[in-house]
């Protein structure tokens, strides 16, 4: 390894549950940690999903020697995909996330047979000329890892997603003893999740969620249904271990959960052992204090089953009265509107619902202030830099790392495309690299810009008009229309006066036109469009999109 190491986000820094990317780059060689992707909000119309632009990947491609992945979530993984139909490099990871992207390439398969290769969380991982220590710590998914990443002027610590869980239910605690024999070697760099850097504390452990959890259901006489994240695998085993405590049948609804559960099984991490495990269907079937379903849809997206129930639009389960519905999930900031929809909803259909900020059966993955503060205690780094989180949760992640005692110069905070280069010297910030955010729309990979977005938004806001004309080829004379179709304008019932206005006032600029504009097309339909905006501006106080459509006859 050359003795200077530059380290690139492309994604997931300054921004929460998004594009995950770092690049670890020498003169010779690089890897990539984590392709994650995020999913489109309400300013991203019609988008199914959201990935990182892979420029400077492809600038220094003859350099890249693989793609190390930390953990399954989509926001570290969700992008894999993508990047491999880009370029052929091989991929590293534990045993849960690469059937995660097993199915994933099965889905989107790339040009050449990917190279997967599998470690488990603890092994050392030889990457190039990259060694590379993984480290397990405990998260809302399986097989997490940290990475320890060797360098001429000592480890660089990337720890990902974690926290600390002292009693982890059904699985290993954070391996703390490891992470202390690296701080032996002089840590150069900590490289640290600011989720939840401004939560006092620390987080529940899974073990009193799942507690709490029973005590609920135990004392429930009707039917149950828990949403949840499908890859919180700690989690289905505990609401598995409940069912079969409180003598309740187990359905599983929604494709991820059914996937995740049956990958899960196969690797040995998960156990319905003794459980009694049906259809959706069968559930009618049962005596009400004998059914619980596990459902996704956490989040109210439209499409999920859960929504579909709540709207009364799933004919195989009908909410009851009597039902008990737990959210035993994070509300991710900007999805509010959808879970209260959702919620209420369900209330309106006699459910009774519980969710996490009232009742504490969610816990985050997320380290919290004390639990930051015991990592940063135990490496004791040289430079501290926090990542994931909005940009105000690094500020507060580095405010923090100066009380514990750090340096204040020696508090790193950067922002996606700004990198950092170590060296003799110590650190430095380098010329910014390309980044940014490319849209998948459909099929299509990138061809959605920005200016695509505005128009849906503008048609969603204030609709759209299209004036149809036909007119002479030889003197612009019009020979038919015009004729107005509009959608999400006006109320149909208030249209006819007011379109026959508006076609009098086309009629009107179109006549007042000289024979050249009336044979220019491009010039003849930005008058049409121009006019017809400041009409309906004027008379309805909206600017409609206008679309004229000009034939030549």
């Amino acid at each position: 390894m050359k003795e200077f190491i530059k380290i690139t986000p492309l994604g997931g820094v300054g921004e929460v549950g998004a594009l995950n990317c770092m690049v670890y780059e020498t003169e010779d060689e690089a890897i990539v940690v984590d392709c994650g992707s995020m999913f489109p909000d309400q300013d991203t119309l019609g988008v199914d999903m959201i990935i990182p632009d892979f420029t400077y990947l492809k600038k220094i491609e003859h350099k890249l020697k693989g793609l190390v992945l930390t953990h399954g979530h989509e926001d570290h993984i969700g992008s894999t995909a993508f990047l491999l139909k880009e370029m052929d490099i091989p991929v590293y990871g534990a045993p849960f996330t690469l059937e995660l992207i097993k199915n994933k390439l099965e889905e989107l398969p790339p040009p050449s047979t990917p190279k997967l290769h599998l470690f488990k969380p603890g092994e050392t991982v030889k990457v190039g000329s990259f060694e590379i220590d993984t480290i397990f710590v405990n998260h809302s998914i399986i097989d997490a890892s940290a990475l320890v990443i060797t360098t001429p002027y000592g480890p660089i610590v990337h720890l990902t997603d974690w926290k600390i869980d002292e009693t982890p239910y059904d699985g290993p605690v954070i391996d703390l003893k490891k992470f202390a024999k690296v701080a032996k070697k002089g840590v150069l760099a900590l490289l640290c999740d600011s989720t939840n850097a401004t939560s006092r504390g620390s987080t529940l452990s899974e073990t009193q969620v799942v507690n709490r959890v029973k005590k609920i259901i135990a004392a429930h006489k009707g039917r149950v249904l828990v949403t949840l994240f499908s890859s919180n695998i700690q989690r289905v085993q505990g609401l598995a271990d409940i069912a079969k405590k409180t003598g309740r049948t187990l359905a599983l609804l929604g494709r991820s959960m059914k996937e995740n559960t049956e990958i899960a099984r196969m690797l040995g991490q998960l156990s319905f052992e003794g459980i009694k495990v049906v259809d959706i269907e069968d559930t009618d079937q049962l005596p009400d204090d004998e059914v619980m379903v596990l459902v996704t849809g956490t989040q109210g997206e439209h499409r999920s089953a859960l929504s579909r129930i709540a709207h009364n639009n799933f004919k195989p389960f009908k909410i009851k009265e009597g039902d008990l519905v737990l959210f035993s999930s994070k509300m991710i900031p900007g999805n509010e509107k959808n879970i209260s929809t959702v919620i209420n909803n369900l209330c309106k259909q006699k459910a009774k619902v519980l969710y996490e900020s009232a009742y504490d059966i969610h816990t985050s993955g997320h380290a919290h202030q004390d639990e930051l503060k015991r990592i940063y205690k135990i490496l004791k780094p040289q430079y501290y830099l926090p990542i994931h989180g909005d940009y105000r949760h690094l500020v507060k992640h580095g405010e923090l790392a100066v009380d514990w005692g750090h340096k204040k110069e020696k508090v790193i905070i950067t922002e996606n495309g700004n990198p950092i280069v170590f060296n003799k010297k110590g650190f430095e910030r380098a010329e910014k690299e390309t980044t940014g955010r490319v849209f998948v729309d459909g099929t299509g990979v990138g061809d959605v810009a920005s200016l695509v977005l505005r128009d849906r938004f503008h048609l969603s806001d204030t609709g759209v008009v299209v004036c149809i004309l036909s007119i002479d080829r030889q003197n612009g004379n019009i020979l038919n229309g015009p004729d107005l179709i509009a959608r999400g304008v006006i109320e149909e019932s208030e249209q006819e006066t007011l379109f026959n206005d508006a076609k009098k006032e086309v009629l009107s600029v179109v006549e007042s036109f000289n024979t050249e504009t009336r044979t220019d097309m491009a010039e003849m339909q930005e008058e049409v469009r121009v006019t017809l905006r400041r009409f309906f501006n004027r008379n309805i106080g909206r600017k409609p999109m206008v679309i004229p459509v000009i034939q030549e006859v």
